[in-house]
C-alpha cells in the first residue's frame, strides 16, 4: 500500500511539474465537431460512430446543426456539447488545451 502511495505522488509531482511528462501521460480533450461540422478523423479516433453523436446530441437537446458551437471529447470519456441558438462564437478559454 506504502509502495502505491508513493508511486501516486511521485507521478502527481511530475506531471505537475514537467509540461513534457503531463503530455505523454495525459490525455488532452479531442475535438469530435467544430460548428456543424463533424470531424470524422476525429471520431474515429475515439472509436465512436456517427450514431453516437447524434444520440448526444440529442441528449443536448440540440433541434438544429446550426446550434452546435463545439463537441469535445473530454479527458474522462464523456461528451460536451457547446451550444446556443444565437450567433455568439466559444469562448477561446473553453477550448483551450483541446486538440483538433
Amino acid at each position: 500500500m506504502a509502495f502505491i502511495l508513493l508511486f501516486q505522488n511521485i507521478f502527481s509531482m511530475l506531471t505537475l511539474k514537467f509540461d513534457w511528462f503531463d503530455n505523454l501521460v495525459s490525455n488532452k480533450p479531442l475535438l469530435l465537431m467544430d460548428g456543424e461540422t463533424i470531424l470524422y478523423k476525429n471520431l474515429k479516433a475515439t472509436h465512436l460512430s456517427e450514431d453516437d453523436l447524434m444520440a448526444k446530441l440529442r441528449e443536448a437537446n440540440i433541434i438544429e446543426m446550426s446550434e452546435v458551437k463545439a463537441v469535445i471529447m473530454e479527458t474522462t470519456g464523456d461528451i460536451s456539447v457547446l451550444h446556443t441558438d444565437k450567433l455568439k462564437t466559444v469562448d477561446d478559454k473553453l477550448l483551450k488545451k483541446v486538440r483538433t
